[in-house]
C-alpha cells in the first residue's frame, strides 16, 4: 500500500494544507483550535458531486488527544482505522487483516493535523484565511492537491461541527462531528500492536 491509498479512503482527509493570511482570523482560528485537548464525537462524512448529489456517506467515530493522539473509525460501509500513537500512524482493514505503519512525521502538514493532532505548531504560510461568525474559510495560495477550499465550523468554546474540503472539478467532502464528548480518554484508545494473523506493512524506512 502507498500514501496514496489513504488518500483516497479518507476521501481528502489526509491533505496536505498549510495556512497564513489574515492575521486576526488566524490568531483566532488557531486559539480556538487548541482550546479542547481531548475529545470523542461521532461523524459523518459524505461526498457531494459537482451536481450537488450525495454520491457516498460514511459514519464512524473519533477519539482526539491532543497533541498526536487520534484513534479514526471508520464503521461503515466498511471498516477500517487510523491511528495515531503519537509516533507510528497506522492504518488498518480488518477485513483483510492487513495494516500499514508510516512514520507520523510524514504527515505532519495536512488537513487532519492541524484540526485535530496538533496544538498550534503549524506554519500557516500557503492559504489565506478569513472569518465568518464560527466558520473559517482557508484558500490556497497556489495549487494545492486539486484542493479549492477548505471551510471549517468551529464554535468560540472550540467545538469543530464541521468541515468541508471542495475541489477544483466541483466535487466536495462534508463532514460533521456530532455528540462530542470531552472527558478523558484512556490512553489504550491511541495503542495499536499487530497480532500474527494481521499483515504489516511497513513503510517506515
Amino acid at each position: 500500500m502507498t500514501k496514496q491509498i489513504i488518500y483516497a479512503v479518507f476521501l481528502s482527509v489526509i491533505i496536505a494544507i498549510t495556512v497564513v493570511a489574515d492575521d486576526t482570523s488566524v490568531f483566532v482560528l488557531q486559539n480556538r483550535l487548541k482550546k479542547i485537548n481531548n475529545f470523542y464525537v461521532h461523524f459523518i462524512q459524505k461526498v457531494i458531486n459537482s451536481d450537488n448529489n450525495v454520491v457516498l456517506e460514511y459514519r464512524g467515530e473519533l477519539w482526539i488527544k491532543r497533541p498526536n493522539l487520534f484513534n479514526w473509525h471508520m464503521i461503515s460501509p466498511e471498516e477500517n482505522f487510523l491511528i495515531s500513537d503519537g509516533k507510528t500512524l497506522w492504518f488498518y482493514i480488518p477485513s483483510i487483516k492487513q495494516v500499514t505503519a508510516y512514520w507520523l512525521r510524514n504527515f505532519s502538514d495536512n488537513i487532519f493535523f492541524m484540526l485535530f493532532s496538533g496544538n498550534n505548531i503549524y506554519e500557516w504560510n500557503e492559504y489565506t484565511v478569513s472569518q465568518q461568525g464560527d466558520f473559517f474559510y482557508l484558500i490556497p495560495i497556489s495549487n494545492n492537491f486539486n484542493l479549492k477550499e477548505c471551510r471549517i465550523k468551529i464554535t468560540d468554546r472550540g467545538t469543530i461541527e464541521k468541515f468541508s474540503i471542495f475541489e477544483e472539478k466541483g466535487q466536495h467532502v462534508d463532514y460533521y462531528l456530532l455528540d462530542q464528548n470531552n472527558n478523558d480518554i484512556d490512553i489504550s484508545k491511541f495503542y495499536f500492536a499487530p497480532s500474527k494473523d494481521i499483515q504489516l506493512d511497513d513503510q517506515r524506512k
